[in-house]
């Protein structure tokens, strides 16, 4: 992707540096960026100075200073000589035109370049392409030279995947980086705003593929078994970077700045529960990105005590329902037992698979051969062994975050509670309950119990409790304290069962 003659980037550096410039390239390469670099750029013959001279004034849309300790060290360099040249032109730019872009390979200072008027080249918004950061900061660099060029602008959405290819980086670890870069950027939230979007589209092209889910499942039993764990797998994968990116946005943002979380939920769950014709299991799975997300953001929320974003992401959205076609919530259109009502062993499957980082096939023979016992909770086992990564750097603790999955299960079991009473109410009459029930159930009676907790917090807060402050339960103790003991009588009994079954 060299471009000599017409628009290109201007790679500056010094030969020291060659390797992390080659990292450079490769992701101007996946971007579709032209650029000129003086080893590859310069032919056999070619006269460096007046070629280089050639490359900044002529055709230079953007120029990149690539500054680390070899660079800094160095009184004399070709280096140098390319700046002097790139601060003649970039004077003769009209003021705030982005053209001259420091980039650094290490967290030495930008050099004080004199670029007239008071200004130096540290001045300038730069670009750091090492540590943890590497990947967010080149796909805002890629975005940014696409938006200097002009006639092919780069959504963030196609810089992720540049980035993506040209370090292998995990696009999870990315998105989640990216996000965090831009949430509270106002001049990026537009682009944050695509970039969310286009991932939501990512996992319904999947939720919605008629060949994903038309079948047929092929082989004897077991086959079918590892074929739809698999297939959960797979699924998962894609809606894990959505799932990042939504950890941070309900921990940080604020309930009007949610739009693309909520509208990616809000269709996750849409499209779980549209009719469509294959096998039950299959069309099961379309539960999975809905779920994962409204527990990823139930988790971020409730941690955090951030109640107005989990109303605005959680338990305001309403989906129109399969049967009635009425609206109805989130909570009551999914729940964790949604994407796995068939075969039974394969969210057991799925589950000891990644709690125990073995293959599929080999999780399940471990079953069938008696080798291990089924879990009494396999979704919330799954999910919360899936999770975990999302919030490490949250809960670097694992015993804080397994209590804060227990307390969020019981927040979204509440709220699904809620919410079959308001439909109830407004109806006039019918029957429902929540089905937001996991690990909580089992671990109650050994570890706390999280349900009860949250009702000796309204019993003593009353009107001042959190969630009702926060818009919850419509702000009504009366309705909130309805919910909690309606799910409270129904968990009780389902925690009994779960300790009988332990003991024996």
């Amino acid at each position: 992707m060299i471009d000599a003659v017409g628009k290109h980037v201007f790679v500056s550096y010094v030969h020291e540096d060659g390797d992390e410039v080659d990292q450079l390239c490769a992701v101007l390469e996946a971007a579709q960026i032209p650029y000129w670099r003086d080893r590859k750029s310069l032919g056999p013959g070619d006269a460096w100075k007046a070629e280089i001279r050639q490359a900044i004034r002529s055709g230079s849309l953007v120029f990149l200073g690539c500054f680390s300790d070899n660079s800094r060290r160095k009184d004399a360099s070709h280096m140098n000589e390319e700046l002097t040249l790139a601060v003649e032109e970039y004077r003769k730019r009209p003021p705030g035109r982005t053209w001259l872009i420091p980039v650094r390979f290490d967290s030495g200072e930008v050099p004080e370049w004199d670029l007239g008027a008071g200004r130096t080249l540290s001045d300038l918004n730069y670009v750091d392409l090492f540590g943890t950061g590497y990947p967010a900061q080149a796909a805002a660099l890629v975005t940014t030279i696409h938006g200097v060029m002009g006639d092919k602008q780069l959504s963030p959405a196609a810089a992720l995947e540049a980035v993506e290819q040209a370090t292998d980086v995990d696009r999870a670890d990315l998105l989640k980086k990216l996000t965090k870069e831009m949430l509270l950027d106002s001049r990026r939230r537009i682009q944050l705003d695509d970039l969310v979007s286009q991932e939501v589209q990512r996992v319904l092209k999947a939720i919605n593929d008629p060949d994903r889910v038309a079948g047929p499942l092929v082989g004897d039993g077991k086959e079918q078994i590892v074929s739809v764990a698999t297939a959960a797998r797979d699924l998962w994968g894609l809606t894990k970077p959505f799932c990042s990116s939504l950890q941070v946005a309900a921990r940080w943002g604020e309930p009007e700045a949610l739009a693309p979380w909520t509208n990616g939920l809000r269709s996750f769950v849409q499209s779980s529960i549209k009719t469509q014709a294959g096998p039950q299991a299959l069309l099961d799975l379309r539960h999975l990105p809905g779920v994962a997300s409204l527990m990823t953001a139930g988790m971020a929320c409730v941690s955090s005590q951030k109640w107005g974003s989990l109303k605005t992401l959680v338990v305001d959205p309403m989906v129109r329902g399969s049967y009635e076609n009425k609206p109805q919530a989130l909570l009551e259109a999914t729940d964790p037992y949604a994407p796995f009502n068939q075969p039974e062993l394969a969210v057991h499957t799925l589950a000891r698979a990644s709690i125990e980082d073995k293959p599929l096939a080999d999780a399940l023979t471990e079953f069938t051969e008696r080798r291990a016992s089924k879990y009494h909770t396999p979704v919330a086992e799954w999910l919360h062994k899936e999770l975990r990564p999302l919030f490490l750097d949250h809960w670097p603790d694992d015993e804080e975050f397994t209590a804060m999955f227990d307390r969020t299960e019981a927040v979204l079991g509440v709220l699904a509670q809620d919410a079959v009473n308001v439909r109830i109410a407004a109806r006039g009459g019918g029957w429902g309950q929540s089905r937001w029930f996991g690990r909580l159930t089992w671990r109650a009676w050994r570890y706390g119990n999280a349900v009860e907790d949250l009702q000796q917090e309204l019993a003593t807060e009353s009107a001042m409790w959190g969630p009702l402050r926060g818009g919850l339960f419509g702000g009504d103790v009366d309705r909130a304290k309805a919910a909690l003991d309606k799910y409270a009588e129904h968990f009780g009994e389902i925690a009994k069962q779960q300790r009988f079954s332990h003991l024996h």
